[in-house]
């Protein structure tokens, strides 16, 4: 019989100590205020179960696709999955912060910035269609363009990066199953892509197109010059010409990458950022 050593014991109450603080922090976060779960994403996936399409929400404008995401989700009661989705959303930021080595100043601007708050508020998916820059574009672009004025930036970046290597051949490779997904989605469910198109008029928009487009093409071209799919990411809040307040949140992750640290330090810049976020949302009460 093996005996549990002072090194075992450490860590099973290690990971105990934090299945616990996980627990808590969901069970907490199911109390949380939101704009947008309660109101769209749960009821729509939860109405899979029931034979309900997800269009039947009123306010459910992502591609059919997303609602996989979802499910995983609302298999556990409303408030436990409302909290688990805020706490899982905290967890890709901190991930991904921790991916790019950032500094722990610069990981706690971000995160108590107004977008990030926002985002956690709004209960919406921008922290999860993250997750697709940690993948290979094949399946990265599924989660990037769940939300296009978040992805756009990197499936252009690598738009350019499979040509410069592979040519016509891996752009169709890479890009023909989203496309076709696209593509089958808008014949299948129409009434998203009307959606879509209306979305520019919404009471919520703040985007700044066309006037952000030159700063959305600097950040396009330095991600291509730095082969750095971040600074893409930074590009696509700005060549979008629908997103709310908290989707600028992408902004600050794209440049909370290393290759930052060439002109500025990463926590000066967070702070700076956040500084200027929440004056901009006071200010105009976005």
């Amino acid at each position: 019989m093996t005996i549990l050593n002072r090194d075992n014991f450490k860590k099973i109450f290690l990971y105990g100590a934090l299945a616990m603080s996980v627990i808590v922090a969901v069970w907490m976060a199911s109390y949380v205020p939101n704009a947008d779960w309660f109101a769209t994403f749960d009821p729509a996936a939860r109405g899979l179960f029931q034979g309900r399409l997800p269009y039947e929400q009123q306010f459910f404008m992502t591609p059919p696709w997303a609602i996989l995401a979802l499910v995983p989700f609302v298999m556990f009661p409303p408030n436990f999955a409302r909290g688990l989705g805020l706490v899982a959303g905290l967890g890709v930021l901190i991930y991904t912060a921790w991916r790019l080595h950032a500094p722990k100043i610069a990981m706690i601007a971000l995160l108590i910035s107004p977008t990030a708050i926002g985002s956690f508020l709004a209960g919406n998916l921008d922290p999860l269609v993250l997750l697709g820059i940690f993948l290979p574009p094949l399946w990265g672009l599924f989660f990037l363009m769940i939300k296009p004025q978040v992805g756009i930036g990197v499936a252009i970046y690598y738009l350019t990066q499979t040509w410069q290597r592979y040519k016509w051949i891996g752009i169709m490779r890479t890009f023909s199953p989203i496309f076709l997904a696209y593509i089958i989605s808008g014949f299948l469910f129409p009434v998203w892509i009307n959606r879509m198109i209306s979305k520019p008029s919404d009471v919520w928009n703040r985007s700044i197109f066309p006037y952000g487009i030159p700063l959305g093409l600097f950040f396009l071209w330095l991600a291509v010059k730095r082969r750095n799919a971040f600074f893409a990411l930074a590009a696509a809040p700005f060549l979008s010409p629908y997103l709310t307040f908290y989707t600028y949140l992408m902004v600050q992750i794209g440049l909370l990458h290393e290759d930052v640290e060439k002109v500025i330090r990463r926590d000066v810049l967070q702070i700076i950022l956040c500084v200027f976020l929440w004056t901009i949302m006071l200010k105009f009460r976005l």
